[in-house]
């Protein structure tokens, strides 16, 4: 073989490997992203439950408030924990 069929050979090898690792790399800032939006979510439920209790009472309100940070929380976790990117 000569150096310009190495050369070729490598350059090929190089471009393969950056392909399968920057689809990795995709893969992975996407679920960072999800894991990101999953926590902001999750201290939101623990932000709104310290706030209803800050008062030694739970209002209806805050109640609902509570129910909604839950609902978001649960529908950011479900998409981090998802198969699909």
């Amino acid at each position: 073989m000569d150096l310009q069929t190495i050369l070729t050979l490598v350059s090929i090898g190089l471009g393969l490997l950056a392909t399968l690792l920057g689809s990795r790399w995709l893969t992975a800032k996407n679920k960072l992203k999800q894991f990101k939006t999953a926590a902001k979510e999750g201290v939101d439920v623990i932000t709104a439950a310290v706030n209803a209790i800050d008062d030694d009472k739970i209002t209806p309100d805050e109640v609902n408030i509570i129910k909604a940070e839950a609902i978001e929380f649960k529908a950011a976790l479900k998409i981090l924990l998802s198969k699909e990117d």
